[in-house]
């Protein structure tokens, strides 16, 4: 799990766009998340509850941080659908950074441009499609520094936690 997170936190910290690609806007217009988890500056800061230096320069020009989640069988999300947004990304100029599988997910990380201004990254696996959007541009050395430390991330983790909890419990129930 703490591999999939550091993996995943890298992914967002990688993000330098400031205006979100065409075809990630029409996905999410066309299927609305299960799931949406933001952080803005103040929360970003917020959770550095060691006051680490290099956690705070890392988020020093995040903007907006989106996590957006897609239950695959609630929304008849098949694997056709991931692989059309992944040609449309592509037709998009973005061209695949890498892709890796970890803990039964696997990962793609798309940029675009030859000095990257625009990335966008998605986490599939068999039940969600995970799409990660960030505005702004972290510090990459710093979160090197953090990834190598004994930093503590589980904050974010809790936070997500919270808010699905929260995205659970407003839902009608069927009683």
């Amino acid at each position: 799990m703490k591999t999939l997170l550091i993996s995943t936190l890298t992914l967002f910290l990688s993000f330098t766009a400031i205006a979100q690609s065409k075809t990630v806007s029409r996905f999410i217009e066309k299927h609305e998340p299960s799931a949406s988890f933001y952080l803005y500056p103040s929360t970003l800061r917020m959770i550095n509850r060691e006051n680490n230096p290099d956690y705070q320069q890392m988020v020093r020009h995040i903007k907006k941080l989106s996590f957006l989640t897609y239950e695959k069988e609630a929304l008849n999300l098949s694997k056709d659908k991931v692989s059309s947004l992944k040609k449309e990304l592509a037709g998009e100029q973005y061209e695949e950074l890498m892709s890796f599988r970890d803990a039964g997910n696997q990962v793609y990380i798309f940029a675009k441009g030859d000095d990257p201004e625009a990335y966008v990254s998605l986490v599939d696996n068999d039940e969600a499609l995970m799409l990660f959007d960030m505005q702004g541009a972290p510090n990459l050395p710093s979160l090197i520094k953090l990834v190598q430390s004994d930093f503590n991330f589980g904050m974010i983790t809790e936070m997500a936690n919270m808010v699905g909890n929260q995205n659970e419990s407003s839902k009608p129930s069927d009683n």
